[in-house]
């Protein structure tokens, strides 16, 4: 009974549910912008992969409270800044020099909206 129940859970581990995919460009391919939630939002972060300074660029994020965050690859906040209302084009460039050289992430929320992006540092 116990291999029965086994094969079992098995075969339905193997059953492909319809999903919907959406297909991502390979690294190589992807742009500076990724758009998720609003089409008028996003952000860019370079260049990638740095030698330390990066520039972040918001679009689409007025008079909304935008946390923007930079994260090693444990989780560990490194960077953080509240931005109380953006402009309709916002950019801030960071200097990243004083961290160790490593992946790092860079996240950014609002209560509609999150992204997060990955960053070298040489």
């Amino acid at each position: 009974m116990k291999h029965f129940i086994l094969l079992f859970f098995i075969c339905l581990s193997f059953y492909e549910v319809p999903a919907q995919v959406r297909t991502r460009p390979l690294p190589t391919e992807q742009t500076s912008e990724a758009k998720t939630g609003a089409d008028n939002q996003s952000m860019s972060v370079y260049p990638n992969p740095t030698s330390g300074v990066i520039t972040i660029s918001l679009e689409g994020f007025e008079g909304k409270k935008t946390d923007l965050r930079i994260m090693n690859v444990i989780g560990n906040v490194v960077y953080r800044e509240v931005i109380q209302d953006p402009a309709e084009r916002y950019m801030k460039t960071l200097d990243l020099n004083k961290l160790s050289k490593g992946l790092y992430y860079v996240k950014l929320e609002t209560p509609t909206y999150s992204e997060v992006r990955k960053v070298i540092l040489r």
